[in-house]
C-alpha cells in the first residue's frame, strides 16, 4: 500500500474497495502505475492503475491453475510488470537443469506486444540470444491479441521449447541452430554442459536491480541440518496420504459400496 493509503482506499460496510475521486495513480502494490494506453479512454483515469494490476493478477491466477509441469513463477513484489520464474526440465536434452528467467510485461498492457522472456541462467538454445539471454517468443506470437493471448500461453510455449526444440530459420543463437541441424552429438554435449553449469549458477545471485525484490527466487545449497527435517516431514506426509486413500470395496455382482470384506 502507498504511504497515503488511508486516502487511496477506504472500506464502507463491507470489504469493497472504494476508489478515490482524486488523481492518485498509486496501484494496490504501492507503486505508481501509469498507462500510456489511449484505448482505455472510457475508463476513469483514476481506475487505470488498479485495472492494470487486477488484470495482471487475473493472468497469474489463470497461470497458477494450469499447473505447467516443472515451472515455478511468481510476480515481483515491487511491480506487477515483472515476474520471476524457474524451469526444471523433467526429460529431454535439458533434463535436471535449473533455468531462472524473468518475464517482462509492457506498461501498456493489455494493448501491447508479447511479454519478453529473459533467461538469467545461460541457456544454449536456438531461440535464446547468448549475449542478452532473451528468448525469441515473438515468432510464436507475432500478434498479441487482447483477450485472446494470455501470459500462460507464453510460459507454456517457453516450457515446451525445452522438449520440442524448434528449427527456426531466424535463430537467436546461430551456433546452436547449426549444431542442431548438422551435428546432434555436439549439440547434446553443449546441452549437457549447459545443464551442469545451471546447477552451479542457480546458487549465484545475478547482479541486477530486480534481485533486491522480496519475491526474487533464491536457492540455498542443501544442508541436512537445516533442510533435512522439513524434507522428511514432506516425504512422511506424502506416504501418509498414499496410505489414507479410501477405496469403495464392492462385492462382485453387487452395486452396494463396501459390500466386499477388506482382506
Amino acid at each position: 500500500m502507498s504511504g497515503n493509503s488511508d486516502e487511496a482506499f477506504h472500506r464502507t460496510g463491507s470489504f469493497r474497495r472504494v476508489l478515490p475521486p482524486g488523481n492518485d495513480t498509486t496501484g494496490i502494490s504501492g507503486i505508481a502505475v501509469k498507462s500510456t494506453n489511449t484505448n482505455n479512454s472510457y475508463i476513469n483515469a483514476n481506475y487505470i492503475p488498479f485495472f492494470l494490476e487486477y488484470t495482471l493478477m487475473s493472468e497469474f491466477n489463470i497461470l497458477s491453475k494450469k499447473l505447467i509441469p516443472g515451472v515455478y513463477v511468481i510476480p515481483a513484489d515491487k511491480t506487477p510488470f515483472i515476474w520471476f520464474g524457474v524451469i526444471f526440465p523433467r526429460y529431454g536434452l535439458y533434463k535436471n537443469g535449473v533455468f531462472r528467467f524473468r518475464l517482462l510485461i509492457d506498461s501498456k498492457w493489455p494493448n501491447c506486444d508479447c511479454p519478453k522472456v529473459i533467461f538469467e541462467t545461460p541457456l544454449f538454445h536456438p531461440l535464446v540470444n547468448p549475449v542478452t539471454g532473451e528468448m525469441n517468443v515473438q515468432y510464436h506470437f507475432p500478434e498479441w491479441k487482447k483477450g485472446v493471448s494470455r501470459i500462460w500461453h507464453v510460459i507454456d510455449h517457453v516450457s515446451k521449447s525445452f522438449y520440442d526444440i524448434p528449427r527456426t530459420k531466424t535463430p537467436e543463437n546461430s551456433e546452436a541452430a547449426e549444431l542442431l541441424k548438422t551435428d546432434n552429438e555436439k549439440y547434446m554435449k553443449k546441452c549437457e554442459d549447459c545443464v551442469g553449469q545451471s546447477q552451479v549458477d542457480i546458487y549465484k545471485q545475478p547482479k541486477h536491480s530486480e534481485n533486491n525484490d522480496p519475491n526474487y527466487l533464491l536457492f540455498d545449497i542443501y544442508d541436512e541440518e537445516i533442510h533435512g527435517t522439513i524434507r522428511r516431514s514432506w516425504l512422511q506426509q506424502k506416504e501418509n496420504d498414499n496410505k489414507s486413500q479410501h477405496l469403495s470395496w464392492v462385492q462382485p455382482g453387487s452395486l452396494e459400496p463396501f459390500s466386499r470384506p477388506n482382506t
